[in-house]
């Protein structure tokens, strides 16, 4: 059932991993668990434990020590296969316990997953075990036949529910063989892929594939999905090519779930609603999803911009905090990013507004090697210059960012998703292009 450092773990196994870290948990009398691990093997193991323990579960973002310290008390243990010192219950692939499974009832089952945010404090959102099983039931309808046989392997955390539902739980509810690592490097996750593996990526992995010869056709991923922000229309065309299908891009959000899927067959390809979502959009243009994942059942607003279409899929077309006022204007900051990102000397750029005293429109750029290449020539200020003359055909003066930030790479989470506290402390330095 899963690939753990070089040897097949066999359901049989997986299943006395289970019983023996279940009666440790039941022996520590505890009601809730923080479930954080670098394996989705060692997850996988915790999860279902924890479950039968009958605790509460918390799923913090990630498993750093600083994130950890909002969550992990005496009374609400670590359970985890990192070593650390505290409160921990080690998942150590220990067989020797035992202990009696009961059936479990989903809907009594609790789980609390936390989200970073964009301000990187976590944000509570609760689901059931029915809520779980629920959404894995569509996705299995939506895609289980070409996934049929099928290895899965993932560039993503399953710390975040994308990668939890497609790159662990899916799997192992589907009776696919999964990797657990969180591959960072295609070339190392392709080394370690059997033929015909499904791929779980993010649109930062999949923009910044390095040139490599295309998979052979036997060996071509039947599904690549891909979640956490728009994918670019050129980043999909160049994934297919390589791995042999457009990669599935999957539209949703921890409260919601998944909500749409798509592939990039052509720019403006619509997202398609999966079986049970709802969408509508309001007199703003924001988008609204009714989910039967989340209690209630309620509308859902988004912070997306979207045009329905009349099948009711959708097109989204920005970020409502895309847009900001400057100087009296509205600024689309999407529309500053596309811009920047245009010149040879880009290959990412993030553009936003920086509070404190007075707002101030900043860009942080990462550069391509003829941007490094100039930067090492005319420094800092000057190509920060250079950038703005190229913007000037597009954009009013209102739009050109004041201030600049060149780096390596833009801060992403394991999820690919920027990180905003990371970007505004880049200008709390005086390094940079003021």
């Amino acid at each position: 059932m899963a690939q753990v450092a070089g040897a097949m773990k066999t359901f049989g196994a997986f299943r006395a991993e289970v019983a023996d870290l279940t009666a440790r948990i039941r022996a520590r009398g505890c009601d809730r668990l923080v479930l954080a691990t670098e394996s989705s093997y060692a997850f996988a193991t915790g999860f279902l434990a924890g479950l039968q323990a009958d605790c509460r579960i918390i799923i913090p973002p990630n498993a750093l020590p600083g994130m950890l310290a909002h969550f992990v008390t005496a009374d609400c243990p670590l359970l985890s296969n990192i070593k650390r010192d505290g409160d921990l219950i080690p998942i150590d692939g220990a067989t020797g316990g035992a202990a009696a499974f009961s059936t479990l009832d989903p809907d009594r089952c609790q789980l609390d997953f936390y989200t970073s945010g964009s301000t990187g404090m976590p944000k509570r959102v609760p689901k059931s075990l029915a809520q779980i099983e629920d959404e894995l039931v569509v996705l299995d309808q939506t895609w289980g036949d070409r996934l049929a046989g099928a290895a899965t392997l993932g560039t993503v955390s399953h710390q975040h529910i994308f990668g939890l539902y497609f790159k662990c739980l899916l799997p192992l509810c589907e009776g696919r063989l999964f990797f657990p690592q969180t591959f960072e490097i295609w070339e190392e996750l392709l080394a370690a892929a059997p033929p015909g593996a499904c791929f779980v990526s993010s649109p930062a992995h999949l923009t910044r594939i390095p040139p490599m010869d295309p998979l052979p056709k036997e060996s071509a991923a039947p599904v690549i999905f891909t979640a956490g922000g728009p994918l670019p229309f050129e980043a999909a065309q160049t994934a297919a090519a390589i791995f042999g299908p457009i990669p599935t891009e999957v539209y949703g959000s921890t409260e919601t779930g998944g909500v749409a899927h798509r592939q990039q067959r052509e720019p403006r390809t619509p997202f398609t609603p999966l079986p049970g979502m709802q969408t509508r959009i309001d007199d703003q243009g924001l988008l609204s999803v009714k989910s039967s994942y989340t209690d209630g059942g309620d509308w859902d607003a988004t912070n997306d911009l979207a045009e329905l279409q009349p099948d009711g899929g959708f097109i989204l077309s920005g970020r409502a905090n895309q847009f900001v006022k400057i100087e009296g204007k509205r600024i689309s900051l999407a529309e500053v990013e596309k811009y920047l990102s245009r010149s040879a000397l880009v290959r990412e750029a993030a553009a936003f507004i920086l509070g404190g005293g007075r707002e101030t429109l900043v860009a942080v750029i990462e550069l391509s090697d003829a941007g490094w290449t100039q930067h090492a020539e005319i420094g800092a200020f000057r190509l920060g210059r250079a950038l703005r003359r190229e913007l000037v055909p597009n954009l009013e003066n209102a739009a050109m960012p004041k201030r600049w930030r060149f780096v390596e790479r833009l801060p992403v989470n394991a999820q690919g998703k920027r990180q905003q506290v990371a970007l505004n402390e880049l200008f709390t330095g005086g390094d940079g292009a003021d």
